[in-house]
């Protein structure tokens, strides 16, 4: 399965252009996003070409498209295929024999023992990481782009208010993700990007499960366990659509009926999106739309547990890319990153009060020329 030959074709044109603006005569790439925004080629789970694909690595020059590890008859005209051998000698052998004698090339997720062949097979170049040249290419979607990360929300949206009828006590968890998940197949939607989550939200600190600095303050898979009325239970899911995901999150209370405590939490969220929603318009920094949400938040209340007020991700091929908001980077590496018509965000703080718990909802929006638009709807 392949992306629209119009699609394909623009990405590429978009991948070489930043190519030649950091002076890049070539790129290998391995991360499976990286790869699949290169060459266009779509594992489909069930399919014999899905198996065929992996490992699969894409080299990137200014006249040819090269995908080693996939049978020539998985790979879109235009992309030449090549066997793609596992040990890393190997594997720099055949990207330095399609590199037609790249003397600077940008690199994606290369083992050190491959990236060290590959600076022995190619001893007069350079070998930098591949990161800037991606996140410049990738960072602005084109509308067909936009349009399927749209419909893979819209498909999820359905598929949830399905389930939410189904989150009354006495529920398992798993059964939530079976009811999704069967949702989502009748839509015709089964691959898995997000594992499914119905996990309640603890209403105290220290009956949270941090597991590092920075963690969240509930479970992030789901199990047999059962569901209590007035639990808030987070839900996060993610499916992929033609390849691009959907990212959906709400907190919903077991039973339907929140108290003023849930309700309290719900409008100081919305007060922190509707304030980051005011500044998101182009050439606004994720530094502006952090300080809006600092200011919302209030600058006498602490984060919402030990980490900084995370407030946002990228989202496109891949589920969760650049700009990262609110995160240890800090302000002044947010100061760097300007948004531009046909970035896609999603908004994800979490209100939090010792006691009485949490809400996090979700909200996908795309950079518009004249401020953005709405790519999810609101919660339920």
């Amino acid at each position: 399965m392949t992306d629209p030959a119009p699609l394909r074709a623009a990405r590429l044109a978009r991948l070489r252009a930043a190519m030649a603006a950091a002076g890049r005569d070539a790129l290998v790439l391995t991360g499976a996003a990286a790869v699949r925004y290169a060459t266009g080629a779509v594992p489909v789970h069930g399919d014999a070409s899905f198996e065929a694909a992996r490992p699969f690595a894409a080299v990137v020059t200014a006249a040819a498209l090269h995908v080693l590890g996939v049978e020539p008859e998985c790979v879109p005209a235009g992309v030449e295929a090549h066997a793609f051998p596992h040990a890393p000698a190997a594997a720099a052998r055949a990207f330095a024999s399609v590199l037609d004698g790249a003397r600077s090339v940008g690199v994606d997720r290369l083992s050190e023992a491959t990236a060290a062949g590959l600076a022995r097979a190619l001893p007069s170049a350079r070998l930098t990481a591949a990161d800037a040249v991606l996140t410049t290419a990738r960072a602005v979607k084109m509308p067909e782009e936009v349009a399927l990360l749209r419909e893979a929300q819209r498909l999820n949206e359905e598929a949830i208010a399905e389930v939410l009828p189904a989150i009354v006590p006495g529920v398992r968890e798993v059964e939530l993700t079976g009811r999704f998940l069967a949702a989502m197949a009748r839509r015709g939607v089964t691959p898995c990007h997000v594992e499914p989550l119905w996990c309640a939200m603890p209403r105290h600190a220290a009956a949270a499960p941090w597991t590092f600095p920075g963690g969240l303050p509930y479970r992030e898979l789901p199990d047999e366990r059962v569901l209590a009325g007035g639990d808030q239970v987070m839900i996060d899911t993610g499916m992929l659509y033609a390849g691009y995901p959907s990212d959906f999150g709400c907190t919903w209370v077991c039973g339907g009926d929140p108290g003023a405590a849930d309700r309290r939490l719900r409008a100081r969220w919305q007060a922190i999106v509707d304030a980051v929603l005011a500044c998101c318009r182009p050439g606004a920094s994720a530094a502006d739309l952090h300080r809006a949400a600092r200011a919302a938040h209030g600058a006498d209340r602490p984060p919402p547990w030990p980490q900084p007020l995370y407030l946002a991700h990228g989202i496109g091929l891949g589920g969760v890319e650049p700009p990262f908001i609110g995160t240890d980077l800090g302000l002044a590496a947010e100061e760097r990153f300007v948004l531009e018509p046909g970035m896609v965000l999603v908004l994800e703080p979490c209100a939090w009060e010792e006691g009485a718990g949490g809400y996090r909802a979700e909200q996908t929006i795309a950079i518009t020329p004249e401020g953005y638009e709405r790519l999810s709807a609101a919660p339920p």
